[in-house]
């Protein structure tokens, strides 16, 4: 009994003696549940750390402003930041100054957060709208403020985290095939990507139908196809081409100058703007699950307004703030009720491409398949 009178050991457990401590230390049960006290510790003492949405509010008070750099039509330019401005004094109680600085492609942005943060400096904007594989990269270099978004705003739900605690889903834009309805009859039009290369249907617009001209459509289809299946459709398909078409030029579409389009990003929003002025246009998903390009919001580590940044992402994901992008754009997310899009989702039960598999994919980036594709369809 002697030892028992000793000295705490440094490694004794709860002042024990040195031998019974270490007996215990050695037991994988004993220790499991040591690691699992400190664990807990932490993460309780990271919930009392964590800012609720009336310290978030208190302290954006004081900063008084947010900026976004990002394409100057952003929202619908410096006239929806205006309906936003306004949106943001009645949801949160005081007025402060919501502002858009046009500026550089999602990549150009990303790039100059990541070099001020790395320099030491404050980000140039307080907020990153990007697209899926400008987010991975952001993700990557941990260039994002980690926000408890679905626990500190009750209308976040925690699907909308698309890179959990880091950024919020603003927007989906699907990816599809668009068509003049007055130039290809209802029984001779596509229904997916498919439909492109069936020997029954592509005589109507063998020689006149236009792609992107980009490939990353079909990157998106190929964790759903697989690799070979994409190539030897590209090959297919690229018999049947009539020229190529840049993304917002569907006005080329509408006056009958090519019958259809093969894919664009926003094949939906494209449809929803033209039919309002009466136009010919239809827009549907391509593949099965739909295919997507999911625009998000975050804060940069080194935002210089922080906090007027999360509650600028919390109003972006409110039925009011996504009213302003649906009357500038027509673009909205499919996860919050009553929007465009998730109606569209709901009606058509569409099965959607879950974005973690995209996000995958843009990590793994298959050089050789992007340039197969690109030696196939551009060149």
């Amino acid at each position: 009994m002697k030892h028992l009178l000793r000295a705490p050991s440094p490694h004794s457990c709860f002042g024990m003696g040195e031998k019974i401590g270490s007996d215990l230390w050695g037991s994988k049960a004993l220790r499991s549940i040591f690691i699992g006290l400190i664990l807990l510790t932490v993460f309780y003492a990271a919930l009392t750390q964590a800012q609720t949405l009336e310290q978030i509010i208190s302290e954006a008070k004081k900063e008084g402003e947010v900026t976004l750099v990002a394409s100057a039509s952003t929202f619908g330019g410096k006239k929806g930041f205006a309906e936003l401005e306004n949106l943001f004094a009645k949801r949160y109680g005081f007025k402060a100054k919501v502002s858009l600085t046009g500026g550089p492609s999602f990549p150009q942005v990303a790039a100059r957060i990541i070099a001020e943060e790395k320099a030491g400096a404050k980000s140039s904007t307080d907020l990153y709208l990007g697209s899926d594989g400008t987010y991975v990269t952001m993700d990557q270099e941990k260039a994002l403020e980690k926000v408890n978004w679905s626990g500190v705003f009750p209308w976040i739900t925690k699907p909308m985290e698309i890179f959990p605690q880091q950024s919020v889903l603003i927007y989906a834009s699907f990816h599809g095939i668009i068509y003049n309805s007055n130039a290809i009859p209802k029984n001779r039009a596509p229904k997916s990507y498919e439909d492109l290369i069936d020997p029954a249907l592509s005589p109507t617009w063998a020689g006149k139908m236009a792609i992107p001209s980009y490939i990353h459509w079909l990157i998106r289809v190929s964790p759903i196809w697989g690799k070979e299946k994409v190539l030897t459709y590209a090959r297919k398909l690229s018999t049947l081409v009539g020229g190529r078409l840049r993304q917002g030029e569907e006005e080329r579409i509408v006056s009958g100058e090519f019958p259809i389009m093969a894919s664009t990003g926003g094949a939906l929003e494209a449809m929803w703007k033209w039919q309002a002025k009466g136009a010919p246009l239809v827009g549907l998903p391509g593949s099965t699950p739909a295919t997507s390009s999911y625009y998000q919001l975050s804060v940069p580590k080194n935002s210089a307004h922080p906090n007027m940044a999360k509650l600028f992402v919390g109003l972006m994901v409110t039925r009011e703030g996504q009213s302003v992008l649906e009357k500038n754009d027509m673009r909205s997310s499919y996860l919050v009720e009553g929007t465009l899009m998730a109606n569209y989702v709901k009606s058509n039960k569409l099965k959607l491409q879950d974005p973690r598999e995209l996000n995958e994919v843009f990590q793994k980036q298959d050089t050789s398949l992007e340039e197969e594709l690109t030696r196939i369809l551009l060149k």
